[in-house]
């Protein structure tokens, strides 16, 4: 196909869109109808704001489907249309109201006609019927239907909520429409406000493509605020399509998605499904996750074996961020191991965890896992590497096992990723350049850790846990630059070395408290009274740059067997 043919875009108006004979449909499996009064709010200030002064006005985009003829399927926007309709449906209303007062009874009468025909619904000539131009999704349509015969809800309470706040929507739209025609009986006005001012100058970006893969592509790369739809309804909308033809498969399909989506988090999904893929299958990139999973998944059997497998992997995704999960609960060091990798920052890993969970023993998953902290410490924490690479060779590993999970032992697996594992003399060489600006909250955890697990290494097994001690960071040079400091460091050497890991230490709270900003001759007589031992062999005869780059060379040292693996 060419690349020409996979979409097409125009800037219609309001009226463009929905006065071209077209039927528009919001997918069955679509989410529900979600906007509330703030955006009501927002809407109705933009329309009145081009009123004023002639202007128009972008609504973003709105992407189509072509089902076939004059069918198209609204992908993205149905939040907007919808919104539009009923606001269209409100000023339809007021003008029936004066017909029914016998205010310009013919005329308004004849506009009542006009304007349903034009915007919410055609009239079949025999039946007297009317056939709607909009149909909403399956929770949504038959009370949206209702409306459009101005029919008011026998039980506002017993309504699903998007169904109360599309009765919201217009009820607010009718209050506003009253307020803004208050004392004017004329339905000409009304009439143009309608098709000359919300008809044409609101416009829409519109793309039309011809099939989901396309539509995923679209939602891959718009990167819009304007984006109502996000990548992750589409798939599930493909899934369920295959499934629909037996309701209770339908209703499995659905509360498997559900319950996935209740672990992950609706924002996550999309993450976690590359991270998914990316466990079994070579490196997919965001823009082609859909393709991946609609060449593999064509049948009903095929989407539940996928569900399954997405719930099945979403428990271990989510105990992979958390090291307070009841996966770990029964082992202080996984614990600690999934605790570094969340301060770090670092996710790249988490296909290769994934899979090897599932085919591991345990013992060898927690050397696994110990392996990837101190490769994620020496090239992203310290050595601060692009993250590009990490993705690419984790993503190998991960497929190496699970394309031998037989036969594959933790030592190969290590080896596997032992391209990302800095070198020794490179990690001294950026241990010692490196600073940790404990203004920010998480560069300063990154240093508390950093500094009790060079506090365990020299005491050949930590005492005190860093997330849980009450010791302190103390910077041996204070955060600020006082006078009587000024004789060992100018302003500039403050500047670059003050939050050097060198220039910390740890410190019981009330000693760094009491010591403050005194002078290093000061500070040092209580160093050498404190519990911990990187404390107390800090050494000099006074603190200047020389001290302090010795003791990051030192530090650099110790740091080198804390986050060190022997390759097999």
């Amino acid at each position: 196909m060419k690349k020409s043919n996979l979409l097409a875009t125009t800037d219609p108006s309001f009226n463009d869109i929905i006065g071209n004979g077209k039927i528009y449909r919001v997918p069955e499996f679509q989410r529900d109808y979600s906007w509330t009064q703030d955006n009501w709010e927002d809407l109705w200030n933009d329309i009145i704001t081009i009123k004023n002064n002639e202007n128009s006005h972008y609504m973003g985009s709105i992407v189509l489907l072509n089902r076939g003829g004059s069918i198209y399927q609204i992908i993205d926007g149905q939040q907007r249309f919808t919104t539009l309709s009923i606001l269209s449906l409100a000023i339809i209303f007021k003008l029936k109201e004066l017909a029914s007062n016998d205010i310009e009874k013919n005329d308004n009468t004849e506009r009542v006609e006009n304007l349903m025909k034009d915007y919410i619904a055609k009239k079949d000539s025999a039946s007297l019927t009317y056939s709607s131009k909009l149909f909403l999704n399956e929770n949504n349509d038959s009370f949206y239907q209702r409306l459009l015969a101005f029919k008011k809800p026998i039980n506002i309470n017993k309504l699903l909520s998007s169904e109360k706040l599309l009765w919201g929507a217009y009820e607010f739209f009718k209050t506003k429409v009253d307020e803004l025609y208050k004392g004017i009986n004329n339905g000409k006005d009304l009439a143009l406000f309608l098709t000359k001012v919300i008809g044409e100058r609101l416009l829409f970006i519109q793309i039309t493509v011809e099939d989901e893969l396309n539509a995923y592509t679209v939602f891959e790369t718009l990167n819009s605020r304007g984006v109502e739809l996000t990548s992750t309804d589409l798939l599930k909308n493909y899934l369920f399509s295959l499934v629909a033809k037996s309701t209770s498969d339908l209703d499995h399909a659905k509360k498997q998605w559900n319950k996935i989506i209740n672990i992950i988090g609706l924002k996550n999904f999309p993450t976690f499904l590359r991270h998914y893929l990316n466990s079994k299958m070579k490196l997919i990139n965001k823009g082609y996750l859909f393709k991946a999973i609609k060449s593999t998944v064509k049948i009903d059997e095929d989407v539940f074996e996928l569900l399954d497998s997405l719930e099945e992997s979403a428990y271990i995704y989510i105990a992979l961020g958390n090291p307070t999960d009841e996966y770990w609960k029964e082992n202080k060091d996984l614990v600690d191991s999934i605790d570094a990798l969340k301060l770090f920052g670092v996710t790249q890993h988490k296909p290769l965890l994934m899979i090897s969970h599932k085919y591991l023993e345990p013992r060898d998953f927690e050397k696994l896992l110990k392996a990837i902290v101190a490769i994620s410490y020496r090239y992203s924490v310290i050595g601060r590497h692009q993250t590009n690479i990490m993705d690419k060779i984790y993503n190998k590993a991960a497929v190496l096992v699970h394309n031998n999970h037989d036969e594959i032992d933790v030592s190969k697996i290590i080896n596997s990723i032992k391209e990302l594992y800095i070198s020794d003399d490179d990690f001294k060489n950026s241990f010692e350049g490196k600073t940790f600006n404990t203004d920010n909250s998480n560069h300063k955890k990154q240093a508390r850790y950093t500094l009790y697990k060079i506090e365990g290494q020299i005491q050949n097994g930590s005492k005190y846990d860093y997330t849980s001690d009450s010791g302190t960071i103390e910077h041996i040079l204070p955060e600020n630059l006082t006078e009587k400091w000024e004789e060992f460091f100018s302003e500039d050497e403050h500047i670059r070395n003050v939050y050097k890991i060198g220039n910390f230490t740890l410190l019981e709270t009330k000693k760094n408290r009491d010591i403050a900003d005194d002078i290093f001759s000061v500070k040092e007589k209580v160093y050498h009274t404190s519990k911990y031992e990187i404390t107390k062999i800090i050494e000099a005869s006074q603190w200047n740059i020389n001290a302090l780059k010795n003791r990051q060379s030192k530090l650099a040292n110790i740091a080198c067997g804390v986050w060190k693996i022997q390759f097999n």
